[in-house]
């Protein structure tokens, strides 16, 4: 099983904020686009982020659309971890673009289950860069049955 986290230097680059964690990546595509951080919170809710570099940005200089999405893909499925048992698949990710993150700007989300029913999880997150919201994200995942 891939199974990664982040170095000292990666996380000296990344500077997060007072405490975020570096998270486990059990995903190779999550490690190349990587690293994220997590904030513990209170109940159901989850906090993660990361600190836009180079390799993030989009032709136009702010942080690609898919990399905000790919963040909030992994941010919402840790919010199903904590109260359902995988495996799980994404169904629905609908994101609302409202402003954008810039190259160093640290972008943090915060994801809450709302709904779990039948073996679906409906999950809201927002993203926010250090001065404003970015994002906002609803999402839908089907849990797929026991592991083999």
């Amino acid at each position: 099983m891939f199974s990664k986290t982040a170095t000292p230097k990666m996380i000296a680059k990344a500077s997060p904020p007072d405490g975020y964690k570096s998270i486990v990546s059990n995903s190779p595509f999550g490690w190349h686009v990587g690293p994220f951080f997590e904030k513990e919170m209170p109940g159901n809710r989850v906090k993660r982020g990361f600190r836009v570099a180079d390799d993030h940005l989009n032709a136009g200089g702010v942080c690609h659309g898919g990399m905000l999405m790919t963040f909030a893909d992994i941010l919402i499925a840790s919010a199903v971890f904590k109260v359902a048992a995988p495996p799980f698949v994404t169904i629905k990710l609908s994101t609302n673009f409202v402003s954008s993150a810039k190259c160093g700007q640290w972008v943090e989300g915060e994801a809450e289950v709302v709904g779990l029913q039948d073996g679906f999880a409906s999950v809201e997150a927002a993203l926010r860069n250090e001065s404003e919201a970015v994002a906002t994200i609803s999402a839908v995942f089907k849990a797929l049955g026991a592991r083999r």
